[in-house]
């Protein structure tokens, strides 16, 4: 309820502000008298004199002298208001009422938003007629769009390790081994997030994401070695018994150095800490996973994929032959720089000292900066 004084009028009737407070405080209160009973009924006494309306509020008497009242509505506007007047909200050009929705932190906003929209138009029903209610902002699309691009980012890294594999492999079969370990290892991963109590987030996807690179080396260095075997003329499954035994002690200790590279990074103190406990924890889950489906599903799959006697169709033959061409130009110039080692020494020492006066003066721009913002 605002109350806007009329200092003219006030002036002529000798009225000061204070009385205005001291009229608004007295006569606008609750007060508990105590109980009245009878034999049957017992009925407790309130005295309510608060005011409810703008015109009990005219009515109020303010100042009483030779039987003369002065009402607030003499000497004041009364209106029902805003409870402040700092700010206005606006929507589409016109008047509105702004109501916030925040999320708990225990919460998650896209299902929070679905539920606000899922209950919007029963909200719509009961407001008055030519009221509208609508949602200016959500913050949630950034998220929806954030997570879109993620996920556009998982097939499309997905594909392009399907085909790095496939190039080095040459071999369609045996890309299928590999490619089996990425979901393997991002269910097995989803699996331990959700024991963990751990969401579907930026964070999460994105330790998938890299994981996909991860995942496929542990099986691609089981095929390789089972695949030698084979070529050598062993049965493709005492190809995989030997080829997974003599592996089976790198794949671990490739296992436990990718974990033990990433894990480290959940359990940093304060704000980092907490951030990224969830994702070095999926990319960790997903490491050990793969080393698992590594050293028992590749083994059995490279038996029963891998081309018995190390046989090759067209496409792999063509693949190899590419790939002993850049082999042949490499070593080609590898044997002509081994020829002029002197001279390689002196150019990378050339370049060193080349590079010294370029880091100096990189520093005292850095430095000059510096002073200037100060």
């Amino acid at each position: 309820m605002r109350v806007w004084l009329k200092p003219d009028k006030m002036a002529a009737l000798g009225i000061s502000p204070s009385q205005v407070h001291d009229a608004l405080a007295q006569n606008n209160y609750l007060s508990a008298l105590g109980r009245t009973k009878g034999s049957m009924v017992s009925v407790n006494l309130v005295a309510n004199t608060n005011l409810q309306t703008t015109d009990d509020f005219k009515k109020l008497v303010v100042k009483e002298h030779n039987g003369d009242v002065v009402r607030l509505g003499d000497i004041a506007d009364v209106v029902l208001g805003a409870e402040n007047y700092e700010q206005d909200v606006r929507f589409d050009g016109k008047g509105a009422t702004f109501m916030g929705v925040w999320v708990l932190p225990t919460a998650n906003a896209l299902d929070v938003i679905h539920r606000v929209r899922v209950a919007l138009p029963g909200i719509q029903a009961q407001l008055p007629a030519g009221m509208k209610a609508g949602i200016p902002y959500d913050a949630t699309e950034y998220i929806q769009n954030a997570i879109h691009e993620v996920l556009k980012t998982l097939a499309e890294t997905l594909l392009i390790v399907i085909a790095v594999i496939f190039l080095f492999l040459g071999s369609l079969r045996s890309v299928l081994i590999p490619v089996v370990t990425i979901p393997l290892s991002l269910i097995g991963a989803g699996i331990l997030m959700s024991s963990m109590g751990f969401s579907l987030n930026l964070l999460t996807l994105l330790a998938m994401v890299l994981a996909i690179g991860l995942v496929v080396d542990d099986a691609i260095v089981v095929v390789e070695n089972v695949y030698r075997h084979i070529e050598e003329g062993r049965p493709p499954v005492q190809a995989a018994l030997i080829g997974a035994r003599e592996i089976v002690g790198p794949v671990i200790a490739m296992t436990i150095t990718l974990a033990a590279v990433y894990t480290p990074i959940g359990f940093q103190g304060g704000l980092t800490g907490t951030l990224f406990l969830e994702f070095a924890i999926t990319l960790a889950a997903a490491v050990v996973v793969s080393g698992i489906v590594a050293v028992t599903l590749s083994p059995v799959m490279s038996s029963r994929f891998v081309h018995a006697h190390g046989k090759e169709g067209r496409l792999t033959r063509w693949v190899n032959a590419g790939f002993e061409w850049v082999r042949r130009v490499y070593a080609r110039m590898l044997d002509g720089a081994l020829t002029m080692r002197g001279a390689i020494v002196v150019a990378a020492l050339i370049v060193m000292v080349g590079a010294w006066p370029l880091d100096v003066a990189r520093l005292r721009s850095a430095g000059n900066q510096d002073a200037v913002h100060v």
